[in-house]
């Protein structure tokens, strides 16, 4: 249990990357273990298992069985599972694929090394992540403060991030395994074709677009196009899949490798195969790869002009051109070179102070946490401590909103008050999808024991329609969503709770997975809002546009001046949407007009009649208290003014301001 500082879960499985990246970790003193149990999915056919890497590995022969026969990438990692890897390892790399992410950072205790390797430039991790795991994932990879890496494979990863991941970023470069070099610096050139790299071209959105550029561009020059197909292509140029002989013979002869990419953030492996070679390559100084070899003039070019003049050079034998990119651009090869990345991996990694994180604890420290691990099973899963309470909250997410102003889901950002959504994706134009079979609203105040919950959405497929379970405690309520989103049916919800409550959680009737999407959705939230229900103590602001909800309709009463509102009539009638108790206190501020001033003012209550006066006009605001007692309940009020006038320059027939009404017990 000791050495376990010292052992790495690589869970990556990259069939080019393992056979260098592991091998190093190996080299730099770590045990490294890599899965056996892989997805069977076609996203996953540029991976491999390998076994070679368990002879690293000081673990007991059971414990190197399970883990080897455990799927870390689809499966939910089980107590035992979470168990064996925090107790006998340090540091997990993970990357963005299935439930990975989420299982490493909810039940794994060491250091968590997300690895990442670039995306095309209309992708970040930030959104990936959220896309994959919900908003909330952001806040719980800052919850691991020092615990958690952006471990970038190339330092300009982390310029379009969330200051979370380019705070906690350390740069362990990409490099290329052995066989990449057993060909180096054999390029003749003899073949003056073009040699260019582009898959699926027919099929694949993204590379139809590519090839047909090429096309365009270049299809006038002789050239190869090699990369697997999916379908025959009309096309006689286009090699399809290559062997590894072939494609050593490719790089060899072939005149020039063309690369098209722009991407900021991602670059391929077949320039720096090419490069490895002595082969020249024409690619673009705005790509990754221009980015990362600013110092290389030739063949780096600034154009598609540029490009195609420099093709056109090296088709033509110009030997001493040839001869001067080729040697320009080992700078190229030597970036993804053992001996430029493991001198950056063993620099970065201590200046980082991830091998600080490392040190050995004292050996009574480890017992006491393993003895508590084991006891503690049925309620830590496999953990030795709770985790943390929720308390990190990302810079860019603070801003101030209230329970009336509510959450509106088509926003990245949630309000202050909101402490972590789950359940949901990304915001779309018509809000969140829901991405499983409930959504947790947590919340970073307690909800009020009495509200209205009013909620804004659609639904997906056969969630239209259907009754949803909203539950709030113990209480459970139900609502519909009777379109799509976009068409936003709105549904209002009522909670009486005995004890105040802090997590919302919907029930999706039943997820789909709808054609062109891999997520299970349901519901779609767009805007939620939460009304907590007014009392009568609180009473009635007449200087306000909105009556609380317990006033269904007021009639003769004009529009909210400063002064509060004018009677316009003979009778102010309020009707209330709850009873009125027995017996109460009537308490009327405000204020008269004219002939109004002093004079007795009815108020009625079922058969009950009150008197009062209004002393003055609006302003000084009077407050007066009236007593009733019915022998039953009523919801009517009605006041009867005394004589309605209509003022100089005005049409309405005026006599009573109410600026505020409240009832109390009696």
């Amino acid at each position: 249990m000791r050495a376990k500082n010292k052992r790495v879960l690589w869970l990556l499985n990259h069939k080019t990357l393992m056979p260098y990246e592991a091998r190093l970790l190996c080299d730099l003193g770590f045990e490294v273990f890599t899965p056996k149990v892989i997805p069977e999915s076609s996203s996953f056919r540029s991976n491999l298992v390998d076994h070679r890497y368990d002879a690293s590995l000081s673990l007991p022969r059971r414990v190197l069985d399970r883990l080897n026969a455990f799927n870390f990438y689809e499966d939910r990692w089980p107590d035992d599972i979470v168990a064996l890897i925090n107790r006998y390892f340090a540091t997990a790399y993970v990357i963005p694929y299935g439930v990975q992410v989420r299982e490493a950072v909810d039940k794994f205790e060491g250091q968590i090394m997300f690895r990442a390797f670039g995306l095309d430039n209309t992708k970040t991790y930030t959104e990936v992540l959220q896309v994959m795991h919900g908003p909330e994932i952001l806040a719980d990879l800052g919850e691991l403060g020092e615990r958690f890496w952006f471990a970038q494979g190339y330092e300009q990863l982390q310029e379009c991030e969330v200051s979370l991941f380019a705070n906690r970023a350390v740069t362990l470069p990409i490099g290329v395994p052995d066989s990449f070099w057993d060909t180096a610096d054999s390029y003749t050139g003899t073949d003056k074709h073009i040699l260019f790299v582009c898959p699926n071209c027919v099929t694949n959105p993204y590379y139809a677009d590519v090839y047909r550029a090429f096309k365009r561009d270049f299809g006038d020059l002789p050239h190869y196009i090699i990369g697997a197909q999916d379908v025959p292509v009309d096309d006689p140029c286009v090699l399809g899949f290559v062997s590894d002989a072939e494609l050593a013979r490719l790089y060899r002869d072939c005149a020039v490798l063309y690369y098209h990419s722009t991407e900021l953030r991602h670059v391929h492996y077949s320039p720096v195969e090419a490069a490895i070679n002595g082969m020249p390559v024409v690619y673009f100084a705005d790509s990754l790869l221009g980015r990362m070899t600013p110092e290389i003039t030739h063949g780096r070019v600034d154009s598609l002009v540029e490009a195609r003049r420099t093709v056109e050079r090296i088709l033509a034998g110009d030997e001493a051109f040839v001869a001067a990119v080729c040697a320009d651009q080992r700078s190229l090869a030597y970036k993804f070179s053992d001996a430029y990345c493991r001198a950056e991996w063993e620099k970065n990694l201590v200046e980082c102070g991830y091998m600080a994180a490392l040190q050995p604890e004292p050996f009574g420290t480890v017992l006491l946490r393993e003895a508590v691990r084991s006891l503690a099973r049925p309620l830590l899963h496999g953990r030795s401590r709770f985790r943390r309470s929720y308390s990190f909250t990302l810079e860019e997410d603070d801003h101030e909103s209230t329970f009336h102003d509510g959450i509106d889901f088509g926003k990245l950002r949630y309000p202050a008050f909101v402490r972590r959504v789950l359940g949901v994706s990304m915001p779309e134009s018509g809000g969140r999808w829901s991405i499983g079979k409930t959504i947790d609203i947590s919340l970073a105040e307690p909800l009020p024991k009495a509200f209205k919950l009013v909620i804004k959405g659609g639904a997906y497929g056969p969630n239209v329609g259907v009754p949803i379970e909203i539950r709030v405690g113990r209480a459970r309520r139900s609502f519909c969503f009777s379109w799509e989103p976009g068409g936003d049916s709105e549904a209002t919800v009522d909670f009486s709770l005995h004890t105040a409550q802090r997590l919302i959680r919907i029930t999706v009737p039943e997820p789909t997975v709808p054609p062109n999407d891999i997520r299970t959705l349901g519901i779609a939230l767009h805007h939620m809002r939460i009304e907590r229900e007014q009392t009568f103590q609180e009473g009635i602001d007449f200087v306000h546009a909105r009556y609380p909800d317990f006033v269904l309709r007021v009639d003769g009463l004009a529009g909210p001046e400063s002064g509060g509102r004018w009677s316009i009539g003979k009778t102010v009638d309020i009707e209330l949407a709850r009873p009125l108790p027995k017996a109460f206190k009537l308490v009327l501020r405000g204020g008269a007009y004219g002939p109004n001033i002093g004079a007795p003012i009815e108020v009625m209550v079922g058969d009950e009649r009150r008197t009062f006066r209004f002393s003055s006009e609006p302003g000084s605001d009077d407050e007066v208290a009236v007593d009733f007692a019915t022998p039953r309940a009523h919801r009517h009020i009605q006041i009867i003014v005394p004589e309605p006038t209509v003022p100089p320059n005005d049409i309405r027939a005026l006599g009573i301001a109410l600026r505020h009404m409240k009832i109390l017990p009696g």
